[in-house]
C-alpha cells in the first residue's frame, strides 16, 4: 500500500494494520503493536517502531516489547530501515522520539508534553477545509511552544491546572518575555486557537468577505477586559457638567500662531495629541497647515526656517540645558503630597537617569540568577527575596559567557523604596508596579507647576537633570552613567575598558539620594568598595576582561625562572662547543615576551598586530595600533624610562647575537619591517641551523606556555590599565592614552592648549602600576655575551 508524504493518522495507522495483518502475531499481540502506532504515529519500519516503543514503554505501559518486534523482523511487508526525511513527513513521531525536541527522559513536564501531543493531534476530521501542510504547521506549532517551555525551566505545574492551560500561562508570563520574538508569537496564536477549539489540527484559516474568498486569515478580536469594564463605568456614569465659555481660550502660544503671514497661510504649530498626558505640549512642536494649499515646499522650509530664528533658542546644546531642571525645582517635586508608589518612581528616574520609558518596563521577578542570564532582556527587575533592584547596560562592556553578571547593575534601594515594591508586588503581582506612572507623575506635575513661572518639570525632564546630581558624587563619568543604564556613543568605548566595583555604584546612588533630600537612604545597605554587594555574583561589574596586579605577578616570575636554564646553558658554552641553538632561541623568546608584556602594560596600547607601527623617542612614543575598516588612529603617549632603557638594551644585545651566531655559521633571516621599536621574534626556521629574526607580534607572546595568559583575551593588558587608572588619573589623561576621542581631545588633538608630555601624575601613576605587576628590568650586564 502507497502512502502519500505527510500523512494523516489515520493512514498511518492503516498502513500499520495491513502489514501486521499478514504477520504471525496473535490478535492480543497485534492491538498491542497498534496501540504503540496510535501513539507513537511512527513510519512503516523496525527500527522507528523500536524507537516508538521506547517512548511508549516510558510513558503508557512499562512492558517488554522486544519479543513482538523480533517476530516482526521476519515479515517482509515491513522495513527493517527507516525511511528518509521523518522530521517532514512524520512530525509527531519525530517530536515524540527526538531527543532534542520532547524526548527527555528526566524531566516530568516532557513526559506530560508526549502525552498532550500524542491525544491532540491523533485524529484528524477530513474535510475540504483540512490540509496536509496545515497539519504539518500545527503539529510544529505545538511542538515549539512547549519546548521552548520545558527549556525556559518554569515552575512545576499545578495539579490542577491543564497542561494546555500551564503552556500558554508560561509564554504569556514575563520570565518569557524576551523570547516573544514574532515567530514564537504566530506559534502562539495558532496553540491558542487549536486549544479554545477555534481551529482543529489540519484546518485551513479562511475568512469570507462578500461572496469572494480572502487569502488573509482570520484574525481574533482581541479584548481588553480593563478597557471593557472602563467603558461600562462610563457609560453608567451621568456625564460632566457644562460650564458657560465667555472668552475664547487662548491658543497663540508659540511664535508662530502668533505670526499674521502664518496665520494668513493657514499653518498653524499642533502640540503632539498623542503624548500629551505624558509630557509637556511645549516639549514637541509640529507644523501643519490646517487646510492643503498650493505652496511648494519651497515655501514651508522659508516657513519653519523663520519659525526657527524666532525660537528662545537655535543650538543643540542650549536645547539640552533647558531640558534639566533647577535645583529649586527638583526639591519643589518632591515636597509634592505624591502617592507612595508615583513618589518612588520620581526618586529613582533622579536619583539613576534611568529613562523614564525604561523605567516604566520594572518587572517583579523570583530569581535573580535567571534575570541576568538573560542577554536580551531590557526591562529592569525587581527582585523582593534580596531586595535588588537589577537593570542590564544596553552597551559599553561585552558580555562574557564566564561571567553574564558584569553587564548588569544591582542596587539595593532603601527600605521606604523597597517595601513599596515589595506591597504592589504583593497586591497586584499580575500588574507591573511603574505601569503608567510617567502618566500620573505628569499630569500631577502639569496641574501643580501650571502657574509657577520657570520650565515646567515632567518625567523625562527628571531623568536628564539626574546627571547635575550623580557626576559631584562619582570617580569618573563612566560611573555616573552606569545607574542611568546606557553610556551612549561618546561613553560606549571608554566604558568596555573600565572595571568598577559593585560598592563604588551603591554608594554613589547612595550619595546621590541623599543629595536630593531623600531621607530614608540611610535604610540602604552598604558595600565595600572589595566586597560583593550580592552572594555569588562577583565584586566587580562593568570590564570582564581586566585583571589585577596580582595576576600578572606570576606571569612575570614564570618568565625569570624559565630564563634560568637557558641562560645557564649559554653561559657555559665556549668556542669549539656544539652553539645551543635551542637555548638561545628560548632565552630570546623569553625576553622578548617580558619587554612586550611590559611595554603593553604601560601604554594601554591594542595589542600588537600585523599593521601596528610605533617609533620611541627619549620621553614620548609615537603609537599605531588601529588600521580597520572603522578607522586609523595614531597618537603620542608617555614613555617610561624603564621600558626605553630595557628596549633600547635588547636592542643591542639582539645585534651582538646575531653578530655572534653568524660567526659560529648559523644562518639568521633577518625580517624585520623597522616599522617598530618594539621587541622583535626569534624562532628556527624549516631548515637545520638556521633562524628567522622578525617583528613580534602579542600572539607570540600567548604561544608560549605561561600561567594564565594564553586564557585571557588579547587585550587584557589595555583593559587592566584603563581600569587601574581611572581613579588615579583624570578622564581626560586616560582617553588621551587609550585613544579615546573624547576628553582626551583637550590633550592630544593638533590644537590643544597642553603641552606634550607634561603629564606628570599620569607617569607616576604608570610606574607604580607597572610595578605592581611584579616587572623589573633585567640586570643587561649578567646577560649572556652581553659586552
Amino acid at each position: 500500500m502507497m502512502i502519500e508524504d505527510r500523512p494523516y493518522p489515520h493512514e498511518i495507522r492503516e498502513v500499520w494494520w495491513a502489514a501486521i495483518g499478514r504477520s504471525d502475531l496473535t490478535s492480543d499481540e497485534k492491538n498491542h503493536i497498534m496501540d504503540i502506532v496510535i501513539y507513537a504515529q511512527p513510519p512503516l519500519s523496525i527500527a522507528t517502531l523500536t524507537k516508538a516503543s521506547a517512548v511508549y514503554e516510558a510513558d503508557i505501559d512499562a512492558c517488554d516489547n522486544e519479543k513482538l518486534i523480533d517476530k516482526l523482523k521476519k515479515s517482509s511487508a515491513i522495513s527493517h530501515a527507516s525511511p528518509k526525511h521523518i522530521g517532514t513527513n512524520f512530525p509527531i513521531f519525530y517530536a515524540l522520539t527526538h531527543p532534542k525536541q520532547l524526548n527527555q527522559q528526566s524531566n516530568a513536564l516532557a513526559t506530560q508534553s508526549r502525552l498532550f501531543m500524542s491525544d491532540f493531534f491523533k485524529e484528524v476530521e477530513l474535510t475540504h477545509l483540512i490540509s496536509r501542510g496545515n497539519f504539518y504547521h500545527h503539529v510544529l506549532a505545538a511542538r515549539d511552544i512547549i519546548k521552548l517551555v520545558i527549556n525556559a525551566n518554569y515552575p512545576e505545574k499545578p495539579q490542577d491546572t491543564p497542561f494546555a492551560n500551564y503552556v500558554l500561562m508560561a509564554v504569556k508570563s514575563d520570565a518569557l518575555y524576551a523570547q516573544r520574538t514574532l515567530q514564537v508569537k504566530d506559534k502562539m496564536d495558532v496553540f491558542t486557537m487549536l486549544v479554545d477549539g477555534e481551529l482543529s489540527p489540519g484546518e485551513k484559516t479562511r475568512d469570507y468577505h462578500g461572496g469572494g474568498r480572502s487569502s488573509e486569515p482570520k484574525r481574533l478580536t482581541k479584548h481588553d477586559p480593563w478597557h471593557d469594564k472602563h467603558l461600562s463605568r462610563l457609560a453608567k456614569s451621568p456625564p460632566p457638567p457644562r460650564r458657560l465659555m465667555r472668552e475664547a481660550p487662548d491658543m497663540s502660544n508659540t511664535t508662530l500662531d502668533a505670526d499674521p503671514e502664518a496665520h494668513a497661510m493657514g499653518v498653524r504649530s499642533a502640540p503632539d495629541k498623542k503624548r500629551k498626558d505624558l509630557e509637556e505640549a511645549t516639549e514637541h512642536i509640529t507644523l501643519q497647515r490646517t487646510t492643503p494649499s498650493s505652496l511648494t515646499p519651497r515655501d514651508d522650509r522659508m516657513l519653519t526656517r523663520r519659525f526657527t530664528l524666532a525660537a528662545p533658542t537655535t543650538t543643540l546644546i542650549a536645547n539640552t540645558d533647558i531640558s534639566r531642571l533647577t535645583p529649586e525645582h527638583v526639591h519643589a517635586v518632591l515636597r509634592l503630597p505624591l502617592e507612595a508608589l508615583t513618589h518612588t518612581f520620581a526618586a529613582l528616574l533622579l536619583s539613576t537617569g534611568i529613562p523614564a520609558r525604561r523605567l516604566m518596563q520594572l518587572v517583579v521577578s523570583e530569581h535573580l540568577q535567571a534575570v541576568i542570564s538573560d542577554r536580551r532582556d531590557e526591562r529592569p527587575h525587581w527582585c523582593p527575596d534580596p531586595g535588588v533592584l537589577c537593570y542590564r547596560l544596553l552597551d559599553g562592556p561585552s558580555v562574557r559567557h564566564s561571567n553574564p553578571a558584569s553587564s548588569w547593575v544591582q542596587l539595593r534601594l532603601p527600605a521606604a523604596f523597597a517595601t513599596v515594591l515589595n506591597e504592589h508586588a504583593t497586591s497586584q503581582p499580575a500588574q507591573r508596579p511603574f505601569s503608567g506612572a510617567r502618566g500620573r507623575l505628569n499630569q500631577l506635575l502639569r496641574r501643580h507647576f501650571r502657574k509657577h513661572p520657570g520650565i515646567l518639570p515632567t518625567a523625562n525632564r527628571l531623568s536628564a537633570t539626574s546627571w547635575l546630581y550623580r557626576r559631584p558624587h562619582a570617580v569618573d563619568d563612566v560611573a555616573a552613567t552606569t545607574l542611568s543604564g546606557q553610556f551612549g556613543l561618546a561613553l560606549s568605548a571608554p566604558a568596555a575598558y573600565r572595571q568598577l566595583p559593585r560598592g563604588e555604584i551603591q554608594q554613589l546612588l547612595n550619595d546621590t539620594l541623599e543629595d536630593v533630600g531623600v531621607t530614608e537612604r540611610a535604610a540602604a545597605a552598604r558595600c565595600d568598595a572589595g566586597s560583593a554587594c550580592l552572594p555569588n555574583q562577583g565584586s566587580q561589574m562593568g570590564s570582564a576582561v581586566a585583571q589585577p596586579p596580582d595576576a600578572f605577578v606570576a606571569i612575570f616570575e614564570e618568565i625569570r625562572d624559565a630564563m634560568r636554564t637557558p641562560k645557564s646553558e649559554i653561559s657555559r658554552w665556549y668556542h669549539g662547543m656544539p652553539f645551543p641553538l635551542h637555548a638561545l632561541v628560548t632565552l630570546y623568546q623569553l625576553v622578548a615576551a617580558q619587554e612586550l608584556l611590559a611595554w603593553q602594560l604601560s601604554t594601554g596600547a591594542r595589542p600588537i598586530g600585523d599593521s601596528s607601527e610605533n617609533r620611541m623617542g627619549d620621553k614620548m612614543q609615537w603609537v599605531h595600533d588601529k588600521n580597520s575598516a572603522r578607522g586609523i588612529e595614531s597618537r603620542v603617549i608617555p614613555l617610561l624610562k624603564e621600558t626605553r632603557d630595557s628596549l633600547r638594551s635588547l636592542h643591542r644585545w639582539t645585534i651582538l647575537l646575531t653578530h655572534l651566531a653568524s660567526q659560529e655559521g648559523i644562518v639568521i633571516h633577518d625580517q624585520r619591517t623597522a616599522v617598530r621599536d618594539t621587541p622583535a621574534w626569534l624562532h628556527p626556521s624549516k631548515q637545520a641551523q638556521q633562524l628567522v629574526l622578525r617583528d613580534m607580534t602579542w600572539s607570540d607572546v600567548s604561544s608560549l606556555a605561561l600561567p594564565g595568559l594564553p586564557d585571557w583575551p588579547i587585550n587584557v593588558a589595555r583593559h587592566s590599565l584603563a581600569s587601574r587608572l581611572r581613579q588615579r588619573v583624570s578622564d581626560a589623561e586616560v582617553d588621551a592614552l587609550l585613544g579615546h576621542a573624547r576628553h582626551g581631545r583637550m590633550l592630544s588633538s593638533p590644537r590643544a592648549e597642553a603641552s606634550i608630555g607634561e603629564q606628570p601624575r599620569l607617569r607616576r601613576a604608570l610606574q607604580a602600576w607597572l610595578r605592581e605587576c611584579g616587572y623589573r628590568p633585567l640586570n643587561w650586564r649578567c646577560m649572556p655575551w652581553h659586552y
